[in-house]
Parts: C-alpha cells; sequence; structure tokens
C-alpha cells in the first residue's frame, strides 16, 4: 500500500517537475561536451561495471568531467562505491528525495546527461527531469519526459551497445553557428 502510495506521489512530482523545467537547451556532441552527467540504474553488477568502465575512458581518454550518480533497487545501499547511490529508502513516502547524492548531482549543469534506464525506474526518470543539463539523452520511456534524443537499444545488449549506437546518432549532429540550438 505504501509504495503505490509513494509511487503516485513520485510520478506527480514528476510531471511537477517537467512541468517547471526551465533550461537552456543546446546541442551537443560527445566532443563537444565538457562535463557528462551519467545516471544509471545500478542494482546489477554487470551494468555497473560497464559504466564505470565508460565513464573511465570518458575522463582518461577524452578528458571529460564525468558526474555519476546510480540509483539501487535494494532497501540496502551497496556499501562503499566508486559512484554515489541513491535508494528507495531516500525516498519518502510523499515522493520527496532526502538524498544528499540526489541533490549534489542536481546542483551541477552538465552539458549532456546520459540516462541509462533501461528499466524504466521512475526516481530515474525524476531525477532526468529534475536535471538542468543542456541535452538530455535516455532510453526508452514512457511520457513524460523531457529528453531532446531517445535512443531505443535492445536490453540485453547492454550498456556498451547504447554508447556505441550513442557515438554514432550524436557525430551526425552538426550545430550551426547560424542558429541557435533550440531550433534543432
Amino acid at each position: 500500500m505504501l509504495e503505490k502510495l509513494r509511487t503516485y506521489f513520485l510520478s506527480r512530482q514528476l510531471r511537477r517537475a517537467l512541468a517547471e523545467q526551465n533550461r537552456q537547451r543546446k546541442a551537443h556532441t560527445l566532443q563537444s561536451a565538457h562535463t557528462i552527467g551519467i545516471l544509471f540504474d545500478a542494482t546489477e553488477e554487470k551494468d555497473r561495471k560497464d559504466v564505470l568502465a565508460l565513464a573511465e575512458l570518458m575522463q582518461e581518454v577524452q578528458r571529460k568531467k564525468v558526474r555519476l550518480l546510480g540509483f539501487v533497487d535494494d532497501k540496502q545501499p551497496l556499501g562503499q562505491t566508486q559512484f554515489p547511490q541513491f535508494t528507495p529508502k531516500d525516498i519518502k513516502w510523499n515522493g520527496k528525495f532526502v538524498s544528499t547524492a540526489v541533490d549534489t548531482f542536481l546542483s551541477d549543469k552538465p552539458d549532456l546527461l546520459l540516462c541509462l534506464n533501461k528499466h524504466q525506474v521512475l526516481p530515474l526518470a525524476w531525477v532526468a527531469a529534475a536535471s538542468k543539463a543542456a541535452m538530455k539523452i535516455g532510453t526508452t520511456t514512457p511520457p513524460p519526459h523531457d529528453f531532446d534524443m531517445v535512443l531505443e537499444t535492445p536490453a540485453e545488449k547492454g550498456i556498451r551497445f547504447f554508447v556505441d549506437q550513442l557515438e554514432l546518432y550524436l557525430n551526425k549532429i552538426v550545430p550551426s553557428k547560424h542558429e541557435p540550438a533550440s531550433t534543432l
């Protein structure tokens, strides 16, 4: 019963966050983005390893500033990890977050936000909607969402396949210097 009530209020918070969204949109490629936020479902170990490998690649090779936030769909956090995390325990019954990890992630304004939410987890959708990132890219999620680009990839292919497809499509974006990015 409490879980249904929490889901209802969190859905309401999501719609409210989208209605109040006021961000400066700008098209970015992986090369043009200086800061990248990665929001992901950290429940499965394979996904955690793939995201950490992706973050390390972006930091070491591409010299990007990467900020991670993982959602662990369990009552207890994973313990000490290489990324900040939040759990369903960090969501009060009325749908409000009481997580410093979420607050810290939302205080940052990345050029590019990648939301890896293959299981369509509602708390991840809310954090993605509340983010002030210039460009948001996510996996397929039911509306409402605020993504500038949605990539539909098979869940069994994993995060590496998603990133390969992301690079393919982002490299095709050529922002014009004569038009504002909001018209693209």
